[in-house]
């Protein structure tokens, strides 16, 4: 037995026992006996008794021969029990099975391992019920009984600590009158633990008074405990009872009377509130406590009075009330949360931290998912109250680092209400996060929303946020799509070029300055990625193209050969394209440029040096970038800044400055130079009033760029343009002063001999189009006849326009037929066509088919039998007439070059629909389908249609229409762009 004994002290001493035991839910207390065997890591000792193994493990038989075969197959159990234990592994069976074998053979049980079964029956038990562990317990209880003179204070803690665990309760009169030892202060804390688990009252007040005169530190601890129940359970007369007693024995009742405020809080009984916040006073986390209670409750409009006792140490607790806002968000109680933070914004102590709480308030109100229409309400609240003047701003931050774009576009929108500057680089994060989620159509529809908002769409902004995430595969139908969606062509220009260069396609380059030689090009933002780009491709050719393409790039070509002097060298061949250029540099240039090339080459012949002094042209200036008709207006006004701080001149930055707004369509900046150009009392030029006057028309500014008129009309001076002229009257026809308009033109003198066709059809559609539609014929004429413009189709369909709109049949028709006759144009022929067609199945006129045939007849006249057939294709195809669709193709051909004419001159995807039609429907050869579907595909992409694009694909091949090369780079390049998973044919090859 001696090996067994020390067997046992072993494994209540082991370590990995530790690891593989549940820990007591309580902390080591004094004298926790218990607890020495479950976590003997935290005790470096067990409490074993001193006594002899002989006098411990004394029987009350004498030793036989039987005796001793049992007390060796207990020794054996006792010890596979030790090891299963020291393992972790405890099992109620064994514990059965030990404690039978002590009542089989009436043995006594040694104190050591009676501690150690008893602390089994707990929580260590896991597995079992409360009430078979309570079982077991009481088993190994009754054992220990039997050898009553070895009860230990021990063995009575160990037992109320399964008691405990066991929620079993227990009468602290009768255990305490029951034990043969002394208790000690651990005896009644864990008495006292057992009351407060099983929420006895009763029990909790008998320990309270046999712990009062004891001087125990527990007394305290239940006290309060005590309190919180009678409290909880609504007996307020015991917990006030309860707290009389603890002023009498001269203990803390601060944590009481925050229990008893707090039920106060809880019931809305103010008075009693306010008479212990008055007499008791507080610290702040019961403050904040109360104020908690007082929101759940929905007594929060005492709120403002409780955090009056709070207010000197906000400062100090600033994460806490933090943490009280964020609590009653999430408990929905968000007007009390925002009560508190409108309070200690009001008071000059915590007013300056209350931004603080404000960014707490809208972090949670966002990740909660919080309607956006409330979220504004409540930022715009505190921006009211004065709570923190940058709560807009803070929300949209927060939403972009959340990606929530639907939350930053409407807190921006508010930002625009507030008269708030919103930033282009505010979208950048928003047009990262729709390039990787949704492609090029979410970059397009964010960027038209910054147009829409009046935020200016920045160099920076297309440069490394759009154009990197959009098609460009053609600049100039970028370009296009930009200037659609109204950004200025002076915006655009320079950054796609400098984008084109960064990806080395300098060739794609010739492309736009081909279809436009007059834009504005900063040249000085070019420089570098020019360079870069001729080192990656040493295309000297296109890079001189580029800067011999505009009058100011000229300016820069000395630059460009002393950079790129101090990369490279310049060839003979490169020289002779100079000077096939007709380029000129200055002297000082050419100088700089012989020496860095002589420092470079040391073979450098005669032929080069010639050739350098052939482009000299003595007249010109050095070169010199940052001359202020080379800067963007962002680089002037930073000049415009420095200027002004040293108090020098500033016309010459101002007069440019207001040029480039202008050309940007940046109103609000050009408006600000404008008052500081007058407040200088600087005189202004005819150029820049007429750069203005334009400006103010675009933004329908009427009465502003009247007022600049009568300087631009002085005789033998000055003239405006034809361009502004029609800009003028298409403003006064949006104004309503038709009079007006048809003055202008006839008074207006101009020595500008241009054709205005564009222009003047967008007028004659406007005024189509308003109150004063019956004078667009008059229009025209007095157009024409001011030489605006010359008749063609598109000028005579706003004439047509009127009469279709008015559904006036017969008047339309004779229109047509005139316009025919006279101008040899078919103006809105499909319109007609559609029109008729869909009034001979509804009406009842009988002369509708007729004027279906004189309209049919008249395109026939006029263009071919095919093309008056795929007219009435499309017009079938419109209406959803399949049916007859298809007897029309099956009995005809139809016009390729029509059928293209209305694809590319489509304006949304709706357009489409008669064409569409006319795809699904026919499977002859009567017309290209290749080319159909390929112009289908680029329009569908241009107007971002995915699921008509998809679509084509799908039926092209059911139709087994063969896919051409270029069909499918478009597909495969779009769907990329828009983050559209490629279709199995294709992910295949």
């Amino acid at each position: 037995m001696l090996h067994l004994r020390k067997y046992i002290t072993l494994v209540i001493r082991s370590q990995p026992y530790l690891s593989r035991c549940k820990a007591t839910s309580c902390l080591l207390q004094r004298g926790d006996y218990v607890f020495q065997y479950v976590q003997p890591g935290l005790v470096r000792h067990a409490y074993l008794r001193p006594e002899s193994y002989i006098s411990t493990c004394n029987r009350t038989y004498s030793t036989t021969v039987t005796q001793t075969s049992q007390s060796n197959i207990i020794d054996q159990k006792l010890m596979l029990f030790c090891d299963d234990v020291k393992k972790g592994h405890i099992s109620a069976s064994n514990i059965k099975e030990i404690i039978e074998l002590y009542e089989k053979n009436d043995y006594q049980l040694p104190p050591d391992i009676g501690v150690l079964l008893l602390r089994c029956c707990g929580d260590l038990l896991s597995d079992l019920e409360n009430t078979e562990r309570r079982q077991l317990a009481d088993q190994v209880w009754r054992l220990a009984k039997k050898n009553s003179e070895k009860l230990t204070l021990e063995y009575y803690n160990t037992l109320l600590e399964v008691y405990k665990e066991n929620s079993q309760s227990v009468d602290p009169h009768k255990f305490l009158c029951n034990m043969s030892v002394e208790p000690d202060e651990n005896t009644y804390r864990l008495l006292f633990n057992i009351a407060t688990k099983v929420n006895n009252s009763k029990c909790l007040w008998d320990i309270l008074s046999m712990t009062k005169d004891k001087h125990i530190v527990i007394f305290e601890e239940a006290a309060n405990t005590l309190v919180q129940i009678y409290i909880s359970n609504g007996n307020i007369a015991e917990a006030e009872q309860v707290i009389t007693l603890m002023q009498d024995a001269k203990l803390p009742t601060t944590k009481a009377y925050t229990e008893l405020a707090c039920r106060y809080a809880k019931l809305g009984d103010i008075p009693n509130l306010v008479k212990i916040l008055n007499e008791e006073p507080q610290d702040d986390l019961s403050l904040l406590k109360i104020i908690k209670v007082l929101s759940i409750s929905n007594n929060g409009r005492h709120i403002p009075y409780v955090l009056n006792f709070l207010i000197t140490s906000v400062p100090t607790i600033e994460p806490k009330i933090s943490k009280l806002i964020i609590e009653l968000i999430n408990a929905d109680q968000i007007m009390d949360a925002h009560t508190i933070i409108n309070c200690l914004a009001k008071n000059n102590t915590t007013k300056d931290i209350a931004p603080i709480f404000v960014n707490s308030f809208m972090n949670e109100l966002i990740i909660l998912n919080t309607p956006i229409n409330d979220i504004i309400k409540y930022v715009n609240d505190f921006i009211d109250f004065d709570c923190n003047r940058q709560a807009l701003l803070d929300t949209a931050e927060i939403g972009l680092k959340l990606g929530r774009e639907k939350l930053c576009l409407a807190a921006f929108e508010a930002m625009k209400i507030k008269r708030m500057e919103v930033r282009p680089h505010y979208y950048w994060p928003l047009l990262i996060k729709a390039h990787h989620e949704e492609g090029e159509t979410q970059v397009f529809s964010l960027i038209k929303s910054m147009i829409d908002a009046n935020v200016e769409v920045d160099s920076d902004t297309l440069l490394n946020f759009v154009f990197p995430y959009i098609n460009t595969t053609n600049p100039i139908a970028t370009l296009q799509k930009l200037l659609q969606i109204n950004i200025a062509h002076a915006v655009i220009y320079t950054p796609l070029l400098s984008f084109l260069l960064s990806q080395n396609r300098i060739q794609d380059l010739e492309l736009l300055y081909k279809y436009n030689k007059h834009s504005k090009v900063y040249f000085k933002e070019l420089m570098k990625p020019l360079l870069n780009a001729y080192l990656a491709t040493k295309d000297f050719k296109n890079c001189i193209m580029l800067l011999t393409a505009f009058p100011q790039g000229r300016d820069f070509i000395g630059i460009f050969l002393r950079s790129l002097l101090k990369v490279s060298s310049i060839k003979i061949e490169d020289l002779e394209e100079l000077k096939k250029h007709k380029v000129k540099i200055s002297q000082e240039d050419a100088t700089i440029i012989k020496n860095r090339l002589q420092e470079k080459d040391i073979y450098v012949t005669t032929k080069q040096l010639n050739l350098i002094d052939d482009l000299v042209d003595p007249s010109m200036e050095n070169s010199k970038m940052f001359r202020s008709a080379y800067l963007s207006p962002k680089e002037l006004s930073c000049v415009l800044i420095e200027r002004n701080l040293q108090k020098r001149n500033t016309k010459n930055i101002l007069h440019k400055l207001l040029i480039g707004y202008c050309e940007e369509n940046n109103l609000k900046k050009a408006e600000e130079i404008k008052q500081e150009y007058d407040a200088r009392q600087y005189e202004w030029t005819p150029g820049m009033k007429l750069t203005l006057f334009q400006l103010y028309l675009k933004h329908d500014k009427l009465k502003e760029a009247e007022a600049l008129l009568s300087d631009l009309q002085v005789p033998n001076k000055f003239h405006i343009d034809k361009s502004k002229i029609l800009m003028y009257v298409t403003a006064l026809i949006k104004a309503g002063e038709i009079t007006k308009a048809f003055k202008v033109i006839n008074t207006f003198d101009t020595d500008d001999r241009q054709i205005m066709q564009q222009q003047c059809c967008t007028l004659l559609q406007i005024l189509a189009q308003s109150r004063h539609h019956g004078y667009t014929r008059k229009m025209l004429n007095l157009l024409v006849e001011r030489k605006y413009c010359k008749i063609n189709t598109e000028l005579l369909k706003p004439v047509m326009a009127e009469a279709l709109k008015n559904n006036n049949i017969l008047e339309t028709v004779d229109i047509f037929k005139k316009c025919a006759q006279k101008y040899h144009k078919t103006p809105l022929a499909l319109e007609l066509l559609t029109t008729l067609l869909k009034q001979k199945a509804t009406s009842n006129l009988y002369n509708i088919k007729n004027c279906i045939e004189q309209v049919y007849e008249t395109i026939v006249t006029i263009y071919s039998v095919d093309v008056a057939n795929t007219l009435l294709a499309i017009a079938l195809g419109i209406l959803n007439e399949k049916k007859k669709l298809q007897t029309l193709l099956q009995k005809h051909e139809l016009s390729m070059e029509t059928l293209i004419y209305y694809i590319k001159n489509a304006k949304n995807s709706s357009d489409l629909d008669g064409l569409w039609n006319i795809f699904i429907i026919t499977n002859t050869n009567n017309f290209d389908r290749n080319t159909m579907c390929e112009m289908l595909l680029s329009t569908y992409c241009k107007f971002g249609d995915r699921e008509r694009i998809l679509e084509l694909w799908k039926i092209m091949c059911t139709k087994n229409i063969e896919f051409s090369e270029y069909f499918k780079n478009e597909f495969i390049h779009y769907l990329s762009l828009n983050k559209i998973p490629l279709p199995p044919e294709l992910t295949k090859t």
